[in-house]
């Protein structure tokens, strides 16, 4: 072997001392901290920490005629949207309630279509429809921020007592 050619597993004292067996852990640890840089990276693209495939969710009521569509992982003041689906209706006067206690932390910006007539009580808000054509049923749009980030329950129920809860968390 050639004097200046010397093993790379050897501890080293020209041109600059080594010692290797640090050398190799801080190896080990850029590798570490490349797959955790790269998992953070694509499960964001994925939609964990905001808007994506991992984050949209669906949930429907017992008997299938309420269906919610949410985002489970929210960012504080960023747009998040609901839908609320009714796939069948028995009155023409119809009404959804939102309770829990996410519905304090959300600012509501838009209800889309407007309802007949909104009421709000402690930890809750009921928005009353009245539809012409009962047998498609009926869907509502809410548009809105997260004002504060946590675990947050949401409760969503219709007139004919279907109900459906989620929770989302919001990050800072």
């Amino acid at each position: 072997m050639d004097d200046f050619q010397q093993d790379e597993k050897r501890n080293r004292r020209y041109p600059v001392q080594e010692h290797m067996r640090w050398q190799r852990l801080e190896w080990r640890i850029q590798k570490v901290g490349y797959a955790l840089l790269l998992a953070i990276v694509v499960s964001g693209a994925c939609g964990l920490f905001s808007k994506g495939f991992l984050s949209d969710r669906k949930q429907v009521s017992p008997h299938g005629n309420l269906e919610v569509k949410y985002e489970r992982f929210a960012r504080q003041q960023s747009d998040m949207a609901m839908t609320i689906r009714l796939h069948a209706l028995r009155d023409g006067l119809y009404s959804i309630t939102l309770s829990g206690d996410g519905v304090d932390n959300f600012q509501l910006q838009s209800i889309q279509p407007q309802p007949l007539r909104a009421e709000s009580s402690e930890a809750s808000l009921t928005l009353w429809y009245k539809t012409q054509n009962m047998n498609r049923g009926a869907t509502v749009w809410l548009g809105g921020q997260p004002q504060s980030p946590g675990k947050y329950a949401f409760v969503v129920s219709d007139s004919s007592g279907a109900q459906v809860g989620f929770t989302q968390w919001v990050y800072p």
